[in-house]
């Protein structure tokens, strides 16, 4: 997939020059305005880093995960590569709650989430479904007025991530 927009040449697939925000924010564009993604490939299709990320994440091994998943994400091309980075924010918004780092949550949480809700319900064999309302409770929790309870907060399960099947 590598669709033009109106008038322009197709879209790169990968990032080039320092150009990887302003890839972004086009794919994103295209991709929040209707433009839908490639099929599904399946969990048969998913690189054995995505197995061991969500083991990390389920461990609570939040950075771990994102060190996983970092090279398959800047290996992989649009737009399939802003799945990786959905679970990348997601698992580094659990990891700044961890360290009570309200302002790195929310911001990260939200791009997860974000990025989630392009690959609903499910995408690789990861439930994006179960895991985008997770983070959405998440950032209900850390974004209200006021400073967060974290002792509270801290004795709250984390969420996991849950296959397909």
């Amino acid at each position: 997939m590598n669709p033009p927009i109106a008038g322009e040449a197709p879209l790169p697939v990968r990032p080039s020059g320092g150009n990887r925000r302003q890839l972004e924010a086009r794919w994103l564009a295209l991709l929040e305005g209707g433009e839908s993604l490639p099929n599904d490939p399946g969990p048969g299709a998913a690189p054995p880093e995505l197995s061991a990320a969500v083991g990390q994440f389920n461990d609570g091994e939040y950075w771990e995960c994102h060190e996983t998943l970092e090279g398959v994400w800047l290996a992989s091309e649009y737009p399939v590569r802003f799945f990786y980075h959905a679970v990348i924010k997601a698992a580094v918004g659990f990891h700044h709650l961890g360290r009570r780092n309200r302002h790195g949550a929310r911001t990260k949480l939200a791009d997860g989430a974000r990025l989630l809700a392009l690959f609903q319900p499910d995408f690789m064999g990861v439930r994006n479904d179960r895991l985008l309302e997770d983070v959405n409770g998440w950032l209900a929790r850390v974004g209200g007025p006021g400073r967060p309870d974290w002792a509270a907060l801290d004795s709250l399960t984390r969420p996991s991530v849950h296959m397909t099947g």
